[in-house]
């Protein structure tokens, strides 16, 4: 029988059969650098396979082999032997049977405690605690908001009405501030299903978390005690979620982004990490946070500056100057391209808006010397060529360059004419 047929006997690849044969654990005639398969090695590849089921290692399959060569197992000698290699497999098996057994039940107990926690209920309810009135302002005309309807538990206000006398109107619902959302691009949407964090792949999560780790450091070498925290943007990623285990209790939090649902799905979130925070969740556009100008102590961009790029002419910082003042630190991480490559035209393609400047991290270094007083750090995290599939970065042309750097900024200024931002706060 030709390798051919006896591959196709056994039903398995030629390639199999030779790798066997490499290993001496199958030995055929060879005549002209062909095999002859004769009765003897359909025997051995019966055995051969009857092993491996038992899971006994090529070692241990050469070796019985290599018995049955000698003796053909007829020697009492050799079948004891045998019969000893048997017996040693099946106590090894009994013992891993014990091992996987215990397994399985830790196995299942980390699918009740992780189904508990998806279905657990809300320990605490929030809405808008009490301590960040005195934050809240017209995002027009920067009056004070007064408050009616309310519905407070404890020190929250769950629902209610906020109005000022220039006209302008927000609502608190389910314990979320709802403001004004501005315009919003046919190209944008709400990602609920967090496809941006499901759909990375491996590589590109271990940078973010390289990010984490340099953000977190560095956040937490500011003295954040009854200072306002602000995170943008959060459709994208939400640095806070993520961290606020190991961030100061005592900070006040701000999150937001335009659409209500996202907001919603991260206060929920945050509410199951049960941490006893306070958390003020807005859902409005960036430049239209009902919140006092100049009053952000700490703002955390996880890549909110290219997430507003692609829908404006300008980085998020262009539509919250407002909000800080001349001691405001400036933490965050900025994902780039190279300027013109092949993933940055698929970007135009995909988010035609888009404004030239995003991922351009030459650029955004510039931009951001123009804007703050002082660079206290800056770092490049690194880089990955696979970002995982299309809904994490769908314009990402596999095998390019997708790197991540980071920063640490302190004291406000006012923007560089010349040095970036578009203005365009929509």
């Amino acid at each position: 029988m030709k390798l051919g047929g006896f591959s196709q006997h056994f039903n398995l690849a030629p390639e199999t059969i030779r790798y066997y044969i490499n290993k001496g654990l199958l030995v055929p005639v060879a005549k002209n650098n062909r095999y002859d398969f004769r009765e003897r090695d359909i025997e051995d590849m019966d055995l051969l396979l009857k092993l491996k089921s038992f899971r006994f290692s090529i070692n241990d399959i050469h070796r019985i082999l290599s018995l049955k060569r000698l003796s053909n197992l007829d020697s009492s000698v050799e079948l004891n032997d045998y019969v000893s290699i048997l017996r040693t497999q099946k106590r090894m098996l009994v013992s891993e049977k014990k091992y996987l057994q215990r397994l399985i039940g830790n196995l299942q107990q980390e699918i009740s405690t992780a189904s508990g926690k998806h279905t657990d209920a809300i320990r605490r309810k929030t809405g808008v605690p009490l301590t960040f009135l005195p934050y809240l302002a017209c995002p027009h005309c920067q009056g004070p908001l007064s408050i009616n309807n309310c519905n407070i538990e404890r020190d929250q206000i769950i629902s209610g009405g906020l109005n000022c006398v220039c006209g302008f109107k927000a609502s608190i619902h389910n314990g979320i501030l709802i403001g004004q959302p501005g315009k919003i691009s046919i190209y944008d949407g709400p990602d609920t299903e967090r496809n941006s964090y499901r759909m990375m792949s491996p590589t590109l999560i271990t940078l973010m978390q390289k990010a984490y780790h340099w953000m977190l450091e560095h956040l937490n070498k500011c003295d954040t005690k009854r200072k306002l925290v602000l995170e943008t943007f959060i459709n994208n990623y939400c640095f806070c979620y993520s961290n606020f285990e190991f961030m100061d209790k005592d900070a006040y939090y701000v999150i937001t982004d335009k659409f209500p649902e996202i907001v919603a799905l991260y206060r929920n979130l945050i509410d199951k990490l049960d941490l006893n925070l306070k958390v003020l969740y807005i859902a409005a556009g960036s430049h239209l946070l009902p919140l006092r100008n100049n009053c952000v102590d700490v703002y955390i961009d996880l890549d909110a500056s290219n997430e507003y790029a692609i829908f404006h002419n300008g980085y998020a910082f262009d539509a919250l100057t407002r909000y800080f003042h001349e001691n405001t630190y400036a933490i965050g991480a900025f994902f780039f391209f190279k300027p013109g490559g092949p993933s940055v035209q698929e970007l135009y393609r995909q988010y035609p808006e888009t404004w030239e400047r995003c991922f351009d991290v030459a650029y955004f270094r510039k931009y951001l010397q123009g804007m703050w007083q002082s660079t206290l750090d800056y770092a490049n995290i690194g880089y990955v060529t696979d970002s995982g599939e299309d809904e994490s970065f769908s314009y990402h042309i596999d095998g390019e360059r997708l790197g991540l750097d980071t920063y640490f900024m302190h004291g406000f200024k006012a923007p560089n004419k010349n040095g970036g931002g578009g203005g365009n706060r929509s």
